[in-house]
């Protein structure tokens, strides 16, 4: 078991590849074993912390099953500090950090260089994989720079994952790609492209998505405390259970299109910050 509190942190100098949508469905599963999980949204869209706004808005405080932190990664010093905070509040189990499509920020080293686990969403196309290469390659570079001191174990996620596309040679390429990348970290089962995983909220338990979601982040909960157990009895409700609540005696139902959740197609606006280049190179 890693030693608490743990941070994981979701990254991909490549933008729209489901980072923010992955970390707020990995706190609702992390919320549903009883870790108590903080959320820090260092992307510069703040998506998650746009969301939590507008979920406070449709389903007021008092079900707010973790709290949201904004933080502007452009300085290692305040990264720092944000992170010898966190590993003395004694009553966080995991950290989940959203970082930006981009290397650019200077808080992004100490980020990357403290966290316990960082997940690599991808997906298979002929523009997504050379930049996550030169991603993984970035990271290897740093942890050889820093030495001992970086222990994050990688998670490389098969994201948005589309089985209808692809011609044969395309396919075999994919295959060497899992082979490449798993020389960085531990390449995950696929997470199919699907509409239940086109949106996103940090109240509502969206249970259709974490059924699509379940079986990578199964893999990384019991890399974090060895066990698929729960770490701790919770009682949760309605709509932290679900986003589809039977009516009440005259009460609306919950549906998905009453929901103020956030689309996944808003993080691609990530992109416009423009990927890293490839010669990047860890500040030391």
């Amino acid at each position: 078991m890693i030693q608490t509190p743990v941070i994981v942190t979701f990254a991909n100098q490549k933008g729209g590849v489901g980072k923010t949508s992955l970390c707020v469905t990995f706190a609702n599963y992390l919320v549903m074993k009883g870790v108590r999980v903080v959320v820090i949204d260092c992307d510069f869209q703040h998506s998650i912390l746009k969301c939590r706004k507008a979920d406070l808005k449709h389903y007021g405080e008092e079900l707010i099953p973790y709290e949201v932190w904004s933080h502007e990664p452009n300085s290692s010093e305040a990264m720092i500090t944000l992170i010898e905070k966190l590993h003395n509040d004694p009553g966080i189990d995991v950290v989940l950090m959203d970082s930006p499509g981009s290397l650019k920020a200077d808080g992004l080293v100490p980020m990357f260089v403290n966290s316990d686990i960082i997940a690599v969403p991808f997906h298979y196309d002929l523009v997504t994989v050379p930049s996550t290469a030169s991603f993984l390659m970035f990271l290897d570079r740093l942890r050889k720079a820093v030495g001992s001191r970086m222990k994050a174990r990688l998670f490389i996620i098969p994201n948005l994952h589309d089985n209808r596309v692809g011609k044969r040679t395309e396919l075999l390429l994919w295959d060497n790609t899992r082979d490449t990348f798993s020389n960085y970290g531990y390449v995950t089962s696929k997470i199919s492209r699907r509409a239940d995983l086109q949106r996103f909220s940090t109240i509502a338990g969206l249970d259709l998505a974490q059924a699509a979601v379940t079986p990578v982040f199964d893999k990384i909960y019991d890399s974090i405390f060895d066990t698929l157990e729960p770490l701790r009895k919770v009682e949760l409700t309605g709509i932290q259970l679900s986003e589809n609540l039977s009516p009440k005696s005259g009460k609306k139902k919950y549906q998905a299109a009453d929901s103020p959740v956030i689309l996944a197609g808003d993080e691609t606006e990530e992109a416009e910050a423009g990927d890293s280049n490839n010669d990047n190179q860890p500040n030391q």
